[in-house]
């Protein structure tokens, strides 16, 4: 009877031990879920922060109607058109510009202890001058997606014409089947055309909006078929060659240039690496007084 108490008081102190142990275990967990998700709400209030900051200034800005600014404002609603950025208004980007203006000024000042007017003047132009940069990278890279989707998707679209569909029905099936930058234009576009607007016309604005050489002349092309009447058949196959020829023309080119590319990697990360292991041991022999 004792032995059989004795281990039923084991078993029940074992039992309790597991518990707590799991309970802390778990108390742990929800207290890393919960720091870290405060930890995120705590970012995404800070990045809000900014943004409502950005916003105002640009509101402030937008009420100057100063020539200057209206022309400013233009210039970035075409360029964040042609980047494919709907989310942001033209004048929140210039407040953007301001922060990062401001903010590479006190950064400088407080963590690098710069107090020169003219190198803060010149780090402020740097962080003022960054947002754009960023933009004009977002508008290269989309237009280098673009030429690469533009030659299958006339592809695409000469094979239906050629199988006996409309020009409008061989879009839609191309909008509904495929994906990319260019589809997401071509699928504004035929909302446009859904809301009552001339095909044509819908065309013409998503040339205008993404404002892309070969775009454009595939737009223009295809509306001058529509408005004669010929045949846009043999159109998209033609225009289809071309861009596919001019696709393999700048893959050539790119691949020619990578070896300039790598120019750069190799001198100031491989050469040195080489010259460390081959002529390390050496100097550190001469140094040692031991003369090989």
């Amino acid at each position: 009877m004792g032995i059989f108490l004795g281990s039923l008081f084991v078993f029940v102190c074992v039992v309790g031990i597991v518990d707590v142990i799991f309970s802390l275990r778990r108390q742990k967990r929800i207290s890393r879920r919960l720091k870290g998700e405060l930890e995120n709400i705590q970012e995404k209030s800070f990045t809000a922060t900014l943004k409502n900051w950005a916003i105002g200034i640009g509101e402030k800005i937008e009420k100057t109607n100063l020539p200057v600014i209206k022309k400013l404002i233009a210039d970035i609603s075409k360029k964040l058109q042609m980047a494919g950025i709907k989310d942001l208004k033209p004048s929140s980007f210039i407040g953007i510009q301001i922060l990062a203006f401001s903010g590479a000024i006190i950064v400088s000042i407080v963590a690098l202890g710069i107090y020169d007017w003219l190198v803060l003047l010149m780090m402020g132009i740097l962080g003022f001058i960054f947002p754009q940069m960023w933009l004009n990278g977002k508008i290269k890279k989309r237009q280098r997606l673009l030429f690469k989707g533009l030659p299958d998707a006339l592809d695409i679209l000469t094979l239906l014409v050629e199988a006996g569909l409309d020009f409008g029905a061989a879009f839609n099936i191309l909008i509904e089947n495929e994906e990319g930058e260019l589809i997401d234009e071509f699928y504004l576009a035929q909302q446009e055309i859904r809301l009552g607007k001339n095909r044509i016309q819908a065309l013409t604005d998503m040339a205008k909006r993404v404002n892309y050489r070969p775009l454009t002349s595939v737009i223009n092309a295809i509306v001058q078929s529509m408005q004669t009447g010929a045949a846009i058949g043999p159109t998209l196959k033609a225009l289809s060659d071309q861009y596919r020829n001019e696709r393999s023309l700048l893959a050539e080119k790119l691949g020619a240039m990578a070896p300039l590319k790598m120019m750069m990697p190799l001198i100031f990360l491989i050469f040195p690496t080489i010259f460390i292991i081959i002529f390390g041991p050496i100097v550190l022999s001469f140094l040692s007084g031991k003369i090989w």
